[in-house]
């Protein structure tokens, strides 16, 4: 973001404006990160010959605003605003996204610098930089059509942003018609910005595009996700495909036990351990207590003499009681103390870690603590063998414990100190890994090595510097998929000591950051795709989610659609019988190219069976070939839209197509009658995932789960195991208690066929599957999801008993067409179901309801 806000000053843009965030700790880190990389250096005079930056810095003492009312925090007067437009003077702006602060420097410009805008003879430019846009930016016009604007902040957060441009009432042109406004949002979890509701003028319209990340692999053209960063390791971004994927084993995740003490235990020996071997391999710095003793000239000097900073996350949920809850119990466990000792020390402020109680915990039982060498020994050579590096990075070993051990007591414990980070007044202040300036000099960063009990504070944007341990106890019944993933804050660029690193949390939660991952690098390749296949367009607003979390919570109009259509899909739709119905047509043929036998249970004839099953790609191409009336989706429905989207998944293109998978999704050709709607129950939607299933039997395709296992990623199951059980599909025909059919092609058959009385409401059948209690007074028949285990002679599964059970992984599947009587008047119809084995690919899509309308 800084580096656009770069490349827009050298461009010459006249007013840059970064939105900071919601939160008061981003739009600090924010304006700190403004100042120290991207600020005019010099004298605060000379800068102000360069920038007119707000606020301005006179507002804030060591890092910390003053009491000054935000009309004139964010003001400037129309003489500085025209002065600043003669002289081509930027004005840089960084705003919290906080309805007060938008207004107050939205009263600003419209007040102060939008009459000399106009008066330009000029196009005068500004560049809105949008940080965490999924935070505070969205509008969902359920949720809002129940808030009343004049008390709720939230939702005035997108129009107060407006307001810098437009005037009220909003009409979608700027104020000034000199005035041109470019707007960027950026966010790490795009859900929401791509699901929410058109009317948000934030919405993103004129692109989309995916910023790359350094790594061992990847290329410039044709883009891909990450790109190759020669310098090695240390510039990695160390996010999901390092923690859940590329060091796996040995993890850098660790399952917690459930007992908060001995999680707790295991978390703080880790991050000890790991600051000690950090001093031990780190020979050229002072040590925090010489840092400490030390006043330095400049901060340049303060930053490199003093040791780096060594952080730990302890996350245990969002309650900002727990938080403190959360540190007494590192104190119970550290101490040895009683809860009610622990909170009073806490409320004394005293946060310093208990030294002489750890160094006697220590001498007494050295083995839990000298056991992490052997530990990060071993996740060492693992980062070695997975980047193929010519070493190890370097750690000690059993024979270097003497040196830890003196480490770890005189120089980590006595630095290492507990911070509580939340919105309670009682709470420290935010992370300061800077030096900072007394009547002395310069000194060593307040945070040099420091646990912080936090919760939402620190789940979204807020960097942790040197942080290497993460106790994550943060559970949540209705988990949404981009919240969740702000809270990984472990990301980042940790190579330097990622196999230092590591991640406490419950196996359930493990579970949902490495689905999250799948889904987040699926849509990633997806955008990556679309700019890669028509450079400059945005792909369209399909997000993944999965079966045990949801997309956003952000939005209420929006549901989830799972890629497989379930166990037992059944197509309800009726031709309308005036003329043959082109469906019994495809029936006949099918029944007369392939040749069929009869099915008979207790000397009753249920119908018809094809003597050989359907590959998957044969069954596909089977359903291709229904026909309707009043149903004919075209090819750009949502439909069609998130099937396009999947072949980019996949990687398939023309130019690799040998099986013709291409295009997944086939509806008919559109004739005169137009493109209806496309429905969730679409026989051709079946059929593109019977191609998807076929095509992932040699694909680890990502952003998959299996629908036998959702915690294990298509990309990590076994390809053969899922070739050799893939399904085969019967196809049968059900006969019923009605009218034997005496005209058209299913009369020319040389057997009868009997046609079934079903409900008919609106062109549909009421109901779907029929004669389903198998063994309850029908003769001895299973079913009708069970027909071809009759033909077969073989007894249902117990597992697939039930009407939404699944069959087992192995079994076949079903194409079962019901020959539906519609009176005297009308030819019959034909109506089919389909049923599918368990261990096929599955995604869940996440669709906002406005994109189907």
């Amino acid at each position: 973001m800084l580096g656009v806000a770069a490349l827009g000053l050298d461009a010459g843009v006249d007013a840059i404006v970064l939105l900071a965030g919601t939160q008061t700790a981003l739009w600090d880190q924010t304006y700190d990160r403004f100042r120290a990389q991207l600020d005019y250096q010099g004298s605060e005079f000379e800068r102000e010959r360069r920038r007119v930056l707000l606020p301005n810095p006179q507002h804030r003492t060591n890092g910390e605003y003053t009491d000054t009312p935000l009309s004139r925090m964010y003001a400037f007067s129309e003489q500085k605003a025209r002065r600043s437009i003669s002289r081509r003077v930027p004005i840089v702006a960084i705003v919290m996204k906080n309805v007060h602060h938008l207004r107050a420097f939205s009263e600003t410009v419209q007040a102060q610098l939008m009459p000399a805008i106009v008066d330009l003879d000029r196009p005068y430019h500004l560049l809105v930089l949008d940080d965490e846009a999924d935070d505070g930016s969205i509008l969902d016009a359920r949720v809002e059509s129940g808030l009343d604007p004049r008390t709720s902040d939230l939702k005035q957060i997108p129009r107060a942003i407006v307001d810098m441009w437009e005037r009220r009432p909003h009409k979608g042109a700027t104020a000034a018609p000199n005035l041109a406004v470019t707007y960027i949002g950026y966010t790490a979890t795009p859900q929401a910005n791509f699901l929410q509701s058109d009317h948000n003028p934030l919405a993103p319209r004129e692109f989309v595009v995916s910023l790359r990340t350094p790594y061992d692999s990847g290329n410039e053209a044709p883009r891909t996700t990450t790109f190759h960063e020669p310098t090695g390791i240390k510039a990695y971004y160390t996010g999901g495909e390092i923690y859940y994927r590329r060091l796996a084993a040995p993890s850098l995740c660790v399952s917690t036990s459930g007992a908060i003490e001995e999680d707790i235990a295991s978390a703080v020996r880790a991050f000890l351990m790991a600051g000690a071997i950090r001093l031990w391999r780190e020979g050229t710095r002072l040590l925090p207590s010489q840092a400490r003793a030390t006043s330095f000239d400049s901060p340049n000097a303060a930053r490199s003499h003093s040791p780096r900073p060594h952080s730990m996350l302890f996350h245990p949920s969002a309650s900002v009681q727990d938080h403190f809850e959360a540190a007494a119990a590192i104190l119970m466990w550290a101490a040895d103390l009683d809860l009610a000792s622990a909170t009073s020390r806490l409320a004394a402020g005293q946060r310093d870690l208990p030294v002489q109680e750890l160094t006697e915990m220590i001498e007494s039982d050295e083995a839990p603590w000298r056991a992490w060498i052997l530990n990060y020994q071993e996740s060492a050579e693992a980062v070695q063998f997975s980047f193929d590096l010519s070493s190890s990075p370097v750690v000690p070993t059993d024979a270097d414990w003497a040196e830890i051990k003196q480490l770890l007591l005189a120089e980590v414990l006595p630095a290492t100190r507990i911070a509580i980070v939340n919105s309670d007044p009682a709470a420290d202040d935010r992370p300061e890994f800077d030096p900072y300036e007394d009547r002395d000099g310069w000194q060593a960063p307040t945070d040099l090595s420091t646990i912080f009990v936090s919760g939402n504070v620190m789940s979204r944007g807020l960097t942790l510097e040197g942080l290497t341990t993460t106790l994550f106890l943060r559970h949540s019944h209705t988990p949404f998929a981009d919240t969740q993933a702000q809270m990984q804050r472990w990301f980042g660029y940790r190579g330097e000591h990622l196999e230092l690193n590591r991640v406490f949390l419950p196996a359930e939660q493990l579970n949902l950051f490495r689905a999250y991952h799948e889904n987040d690098e699926a849509l990633r390749r997806q955008v990556i795709a679309a700019m890669n296949t028509t450079p400059g367009s945005a792909p369209n607003s399909t997000v993944l989610s999965g079966l045990s979390f949801h997309s956003t919570g952000k939005l209420a109009d929006v549901q989830n659609i799972p890629l497989c259509p379930s166990a037992a899909p059944f197509i309800r739709i009726l031709n309308d019988g005036a003329d043959e119905d082109p469906n019994t047509q495809l029936v006949s043929e099918t029944l007369r190219q392939f040749g069929s036998d009869a099915v008979t249970v207790n000397g009753r004839t249920r119908g018809r069976i094809l003597k050989e099953p359907f590959t998957l790609l044969e069954a596909a191409s089977l359903l291709d070939q229904l026909r309707y009336d009043r149903y004919h989706p075209g090819p750009d429905t949502w439909q069609a839209d998130r099937w396009r989207a999947l072949e980019s998944h996949l990687g398939l293109d023309e130019s690799s197509d040998t099986e013709h998978l291409l295009p997944l999704y086939r509806p008919p050709h559109i004739d005169d009658r137009g493109s209806t709607e496309a429905r969730t129950d679409c026989p051709y939607a079946i059929s593109a995932y019977l191609r998807v299933w076929h095509a992932c039997l040699t694909r680890r395709a990502r952003g998959l789960f299996g629908t036998d296992d959702a915690d294990i990623p298509w990309s990590m199951v076994d390809l053969a195991e899922k070739s050799r059980t893939q399904p085969a599909f019967y196809i049968g025909v059900r006969y019923g208690s009605g009218p034997t059919i005496s005209r058209g092609a299913l009369a020319k058959l040389p057997f009868e066929m009997q046609s079934m009385r079903r409900d008919i409401q609106g062109g549909e059948l009421t109901g779907a599957w029929g004669s389903r209690n198998p063994g309850q007074g029908d003769g001895g028949y299973f079913g009708d999801q069970f027909f071809d285990y009759h033909a077969r002679g073989a007894q249902p599964p117990p597992s697939a008993a039930g009407d939404n059970e699944w069959r087992p992984a192995g079994a076949p599947g079903l194409i079962l067409f019901h020959l539906i009587d519609r009176g005297t008047d009308h030819a019959p119809a034909t109506a089919v179901g389909v049923v599918l084995p368990i261990g096929g690919p599955d995604q869940f899509a996440a669709w906002s309801r406005k994109a189907r309308s």
